[in-house]
């Protein structure tokens, strides 16, 4: 078993967005500037302190890999960010955001690790993150993207009406579209609206945005919905995919972890290869961190070192 050595240190770093947001990360740089770069981006209502990102701060396997930690648009459930030209607090977090914020978002920090690096640069998304980061290698084609990780993936709007049922979920979209056509998108959706794990909260821009038929934010469906917006962008990459699940808790629905995983792979038909793993622990990887980073910087040695080629 891999034990854990002293945390890295590292610096906060910041980037502003062509939406004008400013967005906070934490790298943590390896000994040479040609090693691969790690951006891991936070689920639901996270940041860039996400638990198990303190964890790869102690793993000896990924002493050699420049991490870095990203906070996005949608940090916190309800939280503060900087916008504009002239930078302004603002109440943001992922009750108000749009799943699309993440275009932007990734863009910014693709630039920063560019600029400050030379090896190739991997994108972990967690939960949530997962769609997004899929979303962004999807939508804009990024030749600098040599690999994902897709960490937990959720199918999140199976799980919504799982939770609150067809009919209620059904009425809470209904209010949400009368809210946001009377010019009221940000007004918070009542208390019995919730989602995720945590029951977190949304306004009806963002239950709109997530939840209705043939959004962008329906990327996965593990709850047998027959969704034919799921998979779109996963069938589109190219570079190497891991694929990593905890072994309970996960919001993968009716097809279980490895359900979920087998239908990641079949539906990854582009991607130059695919790789998984099942961890112990929760959503979170509880007690199994040093695990998951031992897992993740095999499969960089393996899979993603060498794909320049591939790319360029």
């Amino acid at each position: 078993m891999t034990m854990k050595t002293e945390p890295r240190s590292g610096r906060l770093v910041r980037v502003r967005t062509t939406q004008q947001v400013e967005l906070t990360g934490f790298l943590a740089p390896a000994p040479a500037a040609d090693a691969p770069v790690l951006i891991s981006l936070h689920g639901l209502s996270g940041n860039f302190d996400t638990s198990f990102t303190f964890d790869f701060l102690q793993s000896p396997d990924l002493a050699g890999v420049h991490l870095l930690s990203i906070g996005c648009s949608g940090h916190g459930n309800i939280a503060m960010s900087r916008v504009g030209a002239e930078p302004v607090y603002r109440l943001t977090g992922s009750a108000f955001e749009y799943f699309d914020d993440c275009i932007p978002d990734l863009a910014a920090w693709m630039d920063f690790a560019a600029r400050s690096h030379a090896g190739p640069i991997v994108l972990m998304g967690h939960s949530l993150g997962a769609s997004k980061i899929l979303r962004y290698a999807a939508a804009t084609g990024d030749a600098r993207v040599r690999g994902l990780v897709l960490a937990s993936a959720a199918d999140l709007r199976g799980a919504f009406f799982a939770l609150h049922g067809e009919e209620k979920a059904a009425a809470f979209l209904a209010q949400a579209r009368q809210w946001v056509d009377a010019g009221q998108g940000r007004t918070l959706m009542g208390e019995d609206c919730v989602l995720g794990l945590l029951r977190q909260r949304i306004s009806a821009q963002t239950l709109l945005d997530r939840f209705e038929e043939g959004r962008p934010a329906d990327t996965f469906d593990f709850h047998d919905r027959h969704s034919p917006q799921a998979f779109r962008d996963l069938s589109t990459i190219t570079a190497p995919i891991l694929s990593l699940y905890g072994s309970e808790g996960e919001i993968v629905g009716t097809a279980g972890v490895r359900g979920a995983i087998e239908l990641l792979r079949s539906h990854a038909t582009s991607a130059l290869s695919f790789s998984s793993a099942v961890l112990g622990g929760n959503h979170w990887y509880a007690g199994h961190e040093i695990e998951a980073a031992a897992v993740i910087a095999n499969w960089l040695a393996g899979h993603v070192r060498n794909t320049k080629e591939h790319h360029d």
